[in-house]
């Protein structure tokens, strides 16, 4: 439960963190309240595209979708650097070792980059509300 609630508030932190570093840069109580929804938008679209970005490369990462590509660098990086092992696995071992490595619980990445992507339509449909 401890860690639980450390992944979610770290990622609320971060995400608030981005926002506000977003809001301080503009002259946010100077603007006009069209301006202000526009700057809200933009502050809680960014946290929101990048945990679900990091949520969908977890994913799909989780998945082996870079398994190939992985073990082609691995290849590589022992063929190039001297004194490393020269032997190396099979494709087939190099894809059993890394799938008992899958990382899981990942999950609140997509929750709070949802809640983060309402908020900013939220704030993009009063936006063009007062717009028109």
């Amino acid at each position: 439960m401890k860690g639980k609630l450390l992944k979610h508030g770290i990622t609320l932190g971060v995400c608030l963190a981005l926002v506000a570093v977003y809001i301080l840069t503009r002259d946010f109580e100077t603007l006009a309240l069209v301006v202000k929804y526009r700057v809200l938008c933009d502050a809680f679209t960014i946290p929101g595209i990048l945990c679900l970005s990091v949520g969908a490369l977890l994913w799909v990462s989780n998945d082996g979708f870079f398994y190939g590509l992985g073990y082609c660098l691995e290849i590589a990086w022992k063929a190039l650097i001297p004194g490393l092992r020269r032997k190396t696995e099979r494709y087939y071992d190099y894809v059993t070792r890394k799938k008992e490595k899958k990382i899981t619980g990942y999950g609140f990445l997509f929750l709070w980059g949802g809640v983060c992507m309402a908020l900013a339509i939220l704030f993009m449909i009063l936006f063009y509300h007062l717009y028109r």
